[in-house]
């Protein structure tokens, strides 16, 4: 279904691409969302997502599937808004730590987010994207590199330095870490 959709649209069916919108605009959303942490700049990656899939939709293969096209833009887009703004990000759950026993109790949910902020914002903007993809999102390395335009060692090497960075910012405030 989804390709018949992507060939009408290519076809310049507006109403096939707005189906294929409202198809993946959450997803894009999230993944724009908890890269920026801000629902303003969020909202302003997922229309320029969309404006950019639909300008160059022609060039569109199918080699990969389309959420992976829109998410490959959508990181790019995040990406350079970060380089811009230096925005931070929130992560509610590191790699398993975010309400894991680990977790001191007497620490309230501010300060708890105050430190994964401050955690985030010692990454490099690939390296947060790396991270944000993998762990939140959930891509496979594979995917995480498609989208990134890296290799999947690039992409190895770049979840596993944000992991040690926010573990080093993160290994003083976190008993038993």
């Amino acid at each position: 279904m989804e390709s018949e959709l992507i060939e009408d649209a290519k076809n310049g069916s507006a109403e096939a691409f707005d189906k294929l919108m409202s198809i993946h605009q959450n997803e894009i959303f999230k993944l724009a969302y908890r890269m920026l942490d801000n629902r303003d700049d969020a909202l302003d990656v997922v229309q320029d997502t969309f404006y950019r899939a639909y300008r160059s939709l022609k060039k569109f293969r199918g080699d990969s599937g389309f959420r992976l096209y829109l998410e490959k833009i959508a990181t790019n887009l995040c990406i350079s808004r970060y380089r811009r703004k230096k925005i931070f990000t929130e992560v509610e759950n590191i790699i398993g730590l975010g309400k894991s026993p680990n977790w001191d109790d007497s620490i309230d949910a501010d300060a708890h987010k105050k430190m994964i902020s401050q955690a985030m914002n010692t990454l490099t903007p690939r390296e947060r994207a790396a991270f944000v993809l993998r762990f939140e999102q959930k891509l496979s390395v594979g995917d995480s590199a498609k989208v990134m335009k890296v290799t999947e060692g690039t992409v190895k090497t770049l979840t596993h330095r944000a992991t040690e960075k926010m573990r080093k910012v993160l290994r003083g405030k976190i008993a038993n870490f």
